[in-house]
């Protein structure tokens, strides 16, 4: 196997100022076009493929694999990343109207008939359902591009530093790049507020979607790193000085604890007064803070106890062909299906580290499931927390409201060095066990709350086995979900039944992978069998 190519300290600065790295894969312009042929004869012949295109067509495969593509997510995500199964081909047709006055900040959706992208301005849903949204680099979006694309065409535009926004606002820094050459990987933070562009074009135009998953906290840098120290690239084209947030983002893939209370540099940057809200909010986010800031977050929280806000606003278009969707542009702070912002100020609570513990295991036994929500979230975030920690959230997997049992397993998977046989119990029961109750759809492609539960649940497994937990339950519990309904569960636990490199766990692996061969070199026009 080729050796990863590491992003170097400057590079992974400017990810971390932009939420976006641009750079060539390096594959051979090849396997470019034969992925380029293959996706117009797919979309042609044989429809959608969802998450199955990288089976029907596996050059993709050498994408995620070139050097430069495995070395700058190895950068950023660490050693262990996974390659999640959700995979989509957005494909945009040439629009038959002229579209004068559509400019680089417009949002509309205007695409041509047939588009499978979208050029309306968002943050990407989660996938089956949603999860929290995260500031951290926790997960990554990917997008390939097979051929050049001109500016006519419509390349992805971004707004740079914008993966700590709730939704979608402050349409500043946005970027669109003239020319996109064949071969192209864009690697943006998973909530950076991106757009596709009306194609004006002649021919069709195509990107790959891949998404990739952090399995473990950073101890030490996983890049070529040579210089602790922050540095704002000079390259950086970011309006508004975000020093604190960028800081704390260094600092975390680092392996550093973030700095907690007074140790903050008193000195950091402050908001400039005439800073937009969305800069503002991110720098309070994560400036200094005073001793008792634990217990005033806790009781601006527990002033939003009247508001059910762990039940979705859920929008049903009369158009049959489209997807129930969450009202979320303005209300952003709300439970719902595509990716779920917590309160502020519990992103500023799991900022706060050991002093904030106490204050959140009070809030955990909230009544209101969306404080408890938020608790569950910002326990999961502080690093090195004592086992009482892991105790009470494990409490948590009881609950009989799938949110709470979902939030609940994704802050599970950031403890998994310190989960204990009672959790890995916990885990195979729900593995093992249908309620009814979280049966029904939640959107139209037919996901429901145990769909996402099961997968949340594989999650953990290789969470697990990333940090060399060597409870023996987890090679059961992964086998049974091989079984799952749900593919993305199945999938994650082949996962991780691969990286325990037991015999018996391979063995288990193998079948799953065998029993699921596709032959890509059948077509539907000839050779069908």
């Amino acid at each position: 196997m080729t050796t990863p190519i590491l992003l170097n300290d400057e590079q992974v600065q400017s990810f971390i100022v932009d939420g976006l790295l641009i750079f060539p894969s390096g594959i051979d312009e090849a396997i470019d076009k034969d992925i380029h042929i293959l996706l117009q004869y797919s979309s042609k012949h044989e429809g959608q493929l969802g998450n199955n295109v990288a089976s029907r067509i596996p050059q993709m495969h050498d994408v995620l694999r070139a050097p430069a593509v495995a070395g700058a997510l190895t950068s950023l995500l660490g050693h262990n990343y996974l390659v999640h199964p959700h995979r989509a081909v957005h494909k945009s047709t040439p629009i038959e109207i002229p579209l004068d006055d559509f400019t680089l900040t417009t949002d509309e959706h205007r695409v041509g008939e047939g588009s499978t992208a979208t050029s309306s301005w968002h943050q990407d849903a989660q996938s089956p359902l949603a999860r929290a949204r995260h500031h951290m680099p926790k997960y990554l979006i990917g997008f390939y591009f097979p051929h050049d694309v001109t500016a006519a065409m419509g390349p992805t535009r971004f707004k740079k530093a914008s993966y700590m926004y709730p939704k979608v606002s402050d349409m500043r820094n946005v970027i669109q790049p003239d020319m996109v050459d064949a071969g192209t990987f864009m690697l943006c933070h998973f909530d950076t507020i991106h757009a596709g562009f009306p194609n004006q074009a002649s021919t069709d135009r195509f990107l790959v979607k891949f998404v990739f998953a952090r399995t473990e906290y950073p101890i030490s840098p996983s890049w070529n790193h040579h210089d602790p120290v922050w540095r704002t690239p000079l390259a950086a084209t970011h309006h508004d000085d975000l020093t604190p947030a960028w800081t704390s983002v260094w600092r975390w893939l680092l392996g550093t604890p973030h700095a907690e209370g007074n140790q903050r540099d008193a000195t950091a940057t402050k908001a400039e007064p005439d800073a937009p809200p969305e800069s503002r909010r991110i720098i309070e986010l994560y400036g200094p803070a005073g001793p008792d800031e634990p217990r005033q977050l806790i009781a601006a929280l527990l002033n939003k106890i009247d508001e059910p806000m762990h039940e979705r606003v859920a929008f049903v278009s009369h158009n049959p062909k489209l997807e129930a969707s969450d009202t979320i542009r303005d209300l952003a702070y709300r439970w719902n299906e595509q990716a779920v912002a917590m309160e502020d100020e519990t992103y500023r609570l799991a900022t706060l580290g050991d002093a904030a513990i106490e204050p959140l295991l009070e809030l955990l036994d909230s009544a209101n499931l969306w404080l408890k929500l938020n608790a569950i979230f910002a326990l999961g975030e502080i690093e090195c927390t004592p086992p009482r920690v892991v105790e009470a959230l494990l409490a948590q997997l009881d609950n009989p409201h799938h949110q709470v049992v979902r939030q609940t397993l994704d802050a599970l998977a950031c403890k998994a060095p310190q989960l204990t046989d009672d959790c890995f119990n916990a885990i195979a029961e729900l593995a093992a066990t249908t309620h009814d109750e979280w049966l029904n759809p939640l959107t139209l492609r037919g996901w429901n709350a145990q769909d996402q539960i099961r997968m949340n649940a594989a999650l953990v497994l290789l969470n697990a086995v990333s940090a060399e937990n060597s409870s023996a339950q987890i090679e059961t519990i992964a086998v049974k979900l091989l079984s799952d309904a749900n593919g993305y569960a199945a999938s994650i636990a082949a996962e991780t039944l691969v990286r325990m490199n037991s015999p018996t766990a391979l063995q288990a692996a193998l079948q799953y992978y065998s029993d699921r061969r596709w032959d890509d070199t059948l077509r539907v026009d000839h050779k069908r069998y």
